[in-house]
């Protein structure tokens, strides 16, 4: 199922923990699931007001006093319950992968080499930084199953993201390596021309 049409189960499927507002939705999903999931408040509201429409999830009135704003905060229905359990068994659909730094990549050449160096040491900052991030959520993932019936499939869901930062490391300092001894060549080559006193090509 594409993104925009999986928001409202993703929203459900957090209800399902407990009641919620639109900020802390949006919360939870950048704390726990930041490593293969996101949305932005764009999304996250309009799907509540159509969950709400459909009678998936009720309003919870919370808040406060004179000088604070009154929160709201929603909980999922029995419809809206088994509304997530029906998407939940459907098979996932496959994503068309589109990464603008790969098709970058494959359409540069040997003599533009500064430029994909340094997006790739960005990115290597990027991924380990998750990496960090995946391992420290799965140190804080209860480890006993009586605590919460879904923490076993939360640490499956963070394996796979700690699996994939691992990899994307990994080739980024395997690419590095590759450019650096591209850079070296090139450099070579630039100073052959000049000895010879002929254009470089």
């Amino acid at each position: 199922m594409r993104p925009a049409l999986a928001t409202p189960y993703v929203i459900l499927g957090l209800l399902r923990f407990g009641p919620l507002s639109g900020y802390g939705i949006r919360a939870e999903l950048t704390r726990a699931t930041a490593g293969f999931w996101s949305e932005s408040y764009g999304q996250i509201y309009p799907a509540l007001r159509s969950l709400l429409r459909g009678g998936r999830v009720r309003r919870l009135g919370q808040g406060g006093g004179k000088r604070t704003r009154r929160k709201v905060t929603y909980a999922i229905t029995a419809k809206g319950r088994a509304a997530l359990e029906a998407w939940l068994a459907q098979s996932p659909r496959a994503e068309q992968p589109r990464n603008d730094l790969l098709v970058k990549l494959y359409l540069s050449d040997r003599e533009f080499l500064d430029k994909p160096e340094a997006w790739i040491r960005d990115l290597l900052t990027r991924e380990t930084e998750r990496l960090e991030r995946l391992r420290r959520m799965q140190a804080e993932v209860p480890r006993s199953q009586h605590r919460h019936p879904n923490v076993r499939f939360w640490s499956f869901a963070l394996a796979h993201g700690e699996a994939q930062a691992q990899a994307t490391i990994g080739w980024c300092q395997r690419t590095l390596g590759a450019l650096a001894l591209l850079q070296q060549a090139r450099a070579r080559r630039l100073a052959a021309a000049a000895r010879r006193k002929l254009p470089f090509e």
